[in-house]
């Protein structure tokens, strides 16, 4: 039997980009829609997830993110944004 950290050891960090590839719409979308769907400890979905495609934002991403390249390089940066003010009401 497969256990779950031998499923999970398949992981790993994109450690570069080809700049001058992309990725398809029908993935990134597939991407955006498993995002929207994936399950939160809350059921609240607590964060916003931006698509951050212009290359000056990007620019300006890297510099405060410890000048990574791939900030750069990827064709779709995703940025979760977390909520922090979530309430028993929110």
């Amino acid at each position: 039997m497969t256990s779950l950290n031998e499923r999970l050891s398949w992981r790993y960090a994109t450690k570069a980009f080809d700049p001058s590839r992309q990725v398809p719409a029908e993935k990134l979308n597939a991407i955006l829609e498993a995002v929207r769907l994936a399950p939160t400890s809350s059921g609240l979905q607590p964060f916003e997830l931006l698509v951050v495609t212009n290359p000056e934002i990007r620019a300006k991403i890297r510099a405060v993110a410890w000048d990574q390249a791939q900030v750069t390089d990827c064709s779709h940066l995703l940025v979760f944004a977390a909520w922090d003010d979530i309430t028993p009401s929110a």
